[in-house]
């Protein structure tokens, strides 16, 4: 099978070294970028002309725009299990995304952010209830404009007290049911979260909308984790299709980094049908 291909966050590299950086992706062999938006500007600077010249400067180096992360950033207002302002913040602040998904041409958006999606003091029956209630209200609205939310589970090691495992974030799309609700798996998370990373790409097969290739703490591939391998394979026996994207925070030498992480993440999920050169 063929996938649309390698992408890499643009966390991965300064703000101000965007031409450089896409110049050695495109040349080490990746197809796309994922985009934390805030990385480009504020969120209110994110104007349409903007988020046009950012996809013309991937174009100049062969790249497409691949998904959206970090979609929360800097929205503390915005809670999926707060109140019914946190709920109408964080509604509004889809539709924000969601236009900033139209203006780049990606459908995909990451949602992690344990920050704006934590239980507090309910209990995890009751949150994973009330996440489910909002997120059929929350889907439609992201719907509208052709987003799909991806599920991301996060561990407690990143300081999340929600949807910690795999089963749970399968869980919780199974039960919302919404072409709008898909699911999102991380090498790191599963394996912090004590998972399978091959178990959890064969249960959600059917549900699978987007994948992430990280180390735990999204530092360089120096020494990949085990499970890159394991889920270049698992991922290639589901014949998934869709982008694995490469999530690393800018390291010191960024440039050795960025150029490690896209040989080591490509030469593991070639097999899976990435294209990398």
């Amino acid at each position: 099978m063929s996938g649309p291909g390698l992408a890499v966050s643009n966390l991965a590299w300064p703000a101000d070294a965007l031409e450089e950086a896409l110049g050695m992706i495109a040349q080490a062999g990746a197809q796309g970028v994922e985009v934390a938006p805030t990385r480009i500007a504020p969120w209110d600077a994110l104007t349409p002309a903007l988020l046009s010249g950012y996809v013309e400067a991937l174009h100049r180096h062969g790249l497409v725009p691949s998904s959206l992360q970090a979609i929360f950033f800097g929205v503390p207002a915005a809670q999926l299990l707060g109140d019914a302002a946190g709920l109408e913040a964080m509604a509004a602040h889809i539709r924000r995304v969601g236009a900033i998904a139209q203006a780049l041409g990606v459908s995909v958006a990451v949602f992690g952010a344990p920050r704006n999606r934590g239980r507090g003091d309910l209990a995890p029956e009751a949150a994973f209830d009330l996440a489910v209630e909002r997120l059929c209200r929350l889907a439609p609205i992201a719907a509208d404009s052709g987003l799909v939310l991806v599920m991301e589970p996060v561990p407690e090691a990143y300081k999340s007290d929600f949807l910690l495992t795999w089963q749970e974030a399968l869980a919780l799309v199974a039960s919302v049911d919404h072409p709008a609700v898909r699911l999102h798996l991380d090498t790191a998370c599963v394996a912090l979260g004590h998972g399978d990373i091959a178990e959890a790409i064969r249960a959600g097969a059917g549900v699978l909308s987007h994948f992430h290739a990280a180390q735990p703490g999204l530092t360089d591939f120096s020494v990949p984790i085990e499970g890159l391998a394991q889920a270049g394979e698992a991922l290639e026996n589901i014949g998934y299709g869709r982008w694995v994207a490469i999530e690393m925070l800018e390291q010191p030498e960024w440039r050795v980094a960025l150029a490690g992480a896209v040989a080591a993440v490509g030469r593991r999920f070639r097999p899976a049908g990435v294209k990398v050169g």
